[in-house]
């Protein structure tokens, strides 16, 4: 077994990062090695962790998930191939609170340990967060022709649920998923209950087939 080194200064935060890079492919060790152990602002770490938590999620399913694979010159944080074809990929999006909201709320918790105040977020955030993303990568998945999956992860000071988030992608302004036909489905995943939980929802408007693999996302993780 390949040694890993130290990835975090807690001794139990470390071992959770290396439990979870040993979930990945081989090759896949070393972009999140240096991404946990170079300097660089907390919120991009946070960010590489998420991506680490998905794809270690999703490839205990038994699928070969690779990550930041080219593709058409694009590099997505997932995809999966077999037999040399493309089958899926997966970009990874963070759902938070406005950075005004949330320099309030996290002053407020280390000034005086309490926040008293309204901690979700507005439909129309979530909505525009996604279409952002979509964005990103909708061309590919027109000239690619497979399905094209969005894992948003709901920050714990967001407090989102997956009702507010099924309530977006269903119904808010008809439906977000009825703008994004490119998008086959949203994993949403977020921490709960000492756990995370992953929850998929399909796009009934998709361009192409229905995704297979992010379809079948086991719903709990210890990580």
């Amino acid at each position: 077994m390949e040694h890993l080194p130290q990835l975090d200064s807690d001794e139990h935060g470390n071992a959770r990062l290396q439990r979870l890079i040993r979930c990945l492919h081989p090759n896949d060790f070393a972009p999140f090695i240096d991404k946990l152990t170079t300097p660089q602002p907390l919120r991009a770490r946070f960010h590489a962790y998420r991506e680490l938590l998905l794809g270690a999620q999703i490839r205990r399913g038994g699928a070969d998930f690779r990550y930041e694979q080219e593709i058409d010159g694009q590099t997505p944080d997932w995809s999966l191939s077999e037999n040399g074809r493309l089958v899926e990929f997966i970009d990874v999006l963070t759902l938070h609170q406005r950075n005004e909201k949330e320099r309030e709320i996290t002053t407020s918790i280390r000034s005086s340990d309490h926040w008293g105040g309204w901690i979700t977020i507005p439909p129309d955030h979530i909505y525009r967060k996604l279409s952002d993303k979509a964005g990103q990568y909708s061309a590919l998945a027109r000239a690619v022709r497979v399905p094209y999956i969005l894992a948003a992860f709901g920050d714990f000071l967001a407090s989102i649920t997956p009702e507010e988030v099924e309530h977006v992608l269903y119904t808010q302004h008809g439906g977000w998923f009825t703008t994004a036909p490119e998008v086959s489905g949203v994993i949403y995943f977020h921490g709960k209950d000492l756990r995370f939980e992953f929850i998929y929802f399909a796009n009934p408007a998709a361009l192409t087939q229905p995704a297979i693999w992010s379809s079948r996302i086991s719903r709990w993780s210890d990580a």
